[in-house]
């Protein structure tokens, strides 16, 4: 009689200690999934970048938020004899370039048009297909450059 007590008692701790045991495993595997999902959020926040080309009489403003490869942003053309250009753009980086859809108001209508910019060192440089539409042709004379974005 003795004996079996001694060897229930036994088993009752050997059962208990495993069970801790594997409580203890599952709360570090979630644990652990938890703290790999926050990092993969964290990852996933919004990179805030303005460019500006500025002359005695013209002024091109970019200021975009770069989310992986998405764009979104507002642009602005201030050109001399020109009417202001002011809208937003939505695109994606591929490679080294910026495609992107620009809407914007000029002479009270809104319009959209086509938007590229290719990233060379911390200049954005805008392109347009060329005449024969088979390639892209880049204009430095316009090179907009990375500033500050300043305080919102």
């Amino acid at each position: 009689m003795k004996f079996r007590l001694l060897t229930l008692g036994l088993s009752s701790i050997l059962i208990i200690s495993c069970k801790n045991d594997k409580d203890q495993e599952t709360k570090e595997t979630e644990t652990l999934v938890e703290a790999q999902q926050y990092e993969e959020e964290e990852t996933k926040i919004p990179v805030k970048m303005c460019y500006l080309y500025a002359s005695a009489t013209d002024t091109i403003s970019l200021n975009i938020q770069k989310l992986d490869e998405t764009i979104s942003g507002s642009l602005i053309y201030m050109l001399k004899e020109k009417d202001i250009n002011r809208g937003q753009i939505s695109g994606k980086m591929k490679g080294d370039t910026l495609f992107a859809e620009y809407s914007f108001m000029s002479e009270g209508e809104n319009s959209f048009r086509p938007v590229m910019f290719l990233q060379k060192d911390n200049q954005l440089i805008e392109g347009y297909l060329t005449e024969d539409s088979t390639s892209y042709k880049f204009n430095e004379d316009f090179a907009l450059t990375r500033t500050n974005c300043g305080v919102n």
